[in-house]
Formats: structure tokens, C-alpha cells, sequence
């Protein structure tokens, strides 16, 4: 049994994620991030761990330099593939046929900040959402355990953040 922690869209230029986040990072098999680290010295302490990853629009130069654009990884025969940008907020079908086109059975993708998980043809899709960053949901990662063929999900909420609501606070003054 492996258990894997599906990270996007951390968006710090400093490891500042929640602790929360951390913790499950430090428990894992695996990492795996679908982009916008942002700043490279946070993709270089997610290579502290065993990590597979992509660049996001948002990254620094060098770790664009340094990552792909999809990466496909197999885990306990779960064909896996990440990448970063979808191109709808609701309909994911863009993403459905890449991962058919990948001969993927789950497709980890970033760039909505939310959580979403969904089937398209048999097709698992998973956007672990932003931990540091959500959009019209809470800051979230993803646990996905692979035991043999069976594959399960579990959205953690890893801190008290909603769609961004600090930012918000100071217009209810």
C-alpha cells in the first residue's frame, strides 16, 4: 500500500505552508505537486521528499527550466499522470481526454485552486486544490491511497482559509 499526498498551487516564494500540510507531507510515500510552487526555493524543499511534479504557468523561470509540463508515473499498477492547467472552471472534459489521450487511469491537474474529484470514463480526475490559496473552497490537498489496483481519495482541509476570506475582512470594516 502507497500513500500519496497531491499538492498545486502553493504560490509561496518561502516555506510557509500549514503546518497541517506538512505533516501529511512528512507521513507520505509520495508527493505529488501539479505546479505554481512560484518561488524555486519552495519546489527545492519539496524535492526534500519523494516527489513527482510539474511546472505551472505561474513558476519561476529555473523551475520551468527544471520540470515538465505532464509527468506519468505508475504506482502499485495505477497509471498516473499530473499536469497543471485545465481550461474550464466546471467542465473538465478538456481534461478527461488528455488523460485518454495519456492512457492514464487518474489524472492529478492544478491551476482551478480547488478541490475537484471526478470520473470521466473510467477515468479518475483529481485537483487537489490550492493549501495556501483557494478558490470558492477551502485551503485543501489530497491523500490518495493505492493498495494494489483499488485507489481511494481523501480531500484534508489543512487550514481555516476560505476562498481567500482574509483578504475580504477588511471591506466588512
Amino acid at each position: 500500500m502507497k500513500r500519496i499526498i497531491a499538492v498545486s498551487d502553493t504560490h509561496l516564494s518561502d516555506w510557509a505552508l500549514p503546518k497541517k500540510l506538512v505533516e501529511l507531507l512528512d507521513d507520505a510515500d509520495l508527493v505529488v505537486h501539479a505546479g505554481d510552487f512560484d518561488g524555486y526555493r519552495v519546489y527545492k524543499k519539496f524535492t526534500s521528499y519523494e516527489l513527482r511534479a510539474v511546472k505551472g504557468n505561474l513558476d519561476d523561470d529555473k523551475i520551468k527550466e527544471e520540470l515538465p509540463a505532464v509527468e506519468i508515473f505508475d504506482v502499485e499498477n495505477v497509471k498516473f499522470g499530473v499536469i497543471h492547467k485545465g481550461n474550464y472552471l466546471n467542465d473538465f472534459s478538456d481534461l478527461g481526454y488528455k488523460a485518454l489521450e495519456l492512457g492514464v487511469n487518474f489524472l492529478i491537474f492544478g491551476h482551478i485552486h480547488r478541490f475537484i474529484l471526478e470520473d470521466f470514463k473510467n477515468t479518475v480526475l483529481l485537483c487537489p486544490g490550492s493549501p495556501t490559496q483557494p478558490r470558492l473552497s477551502a485551503a485543501s490537498c489530497a491523500e490518495i491511497t493505492v493498495d494494489g489496483s483499488k485507489v481511494s481519495v481523501r480531500c484534508h482541509i489543512v487550514q481555516d482559509l476560505f476562498c481567500g476570506m482574509n483578504v475580504f475582512k477588511e471591506f466588512r470594516k
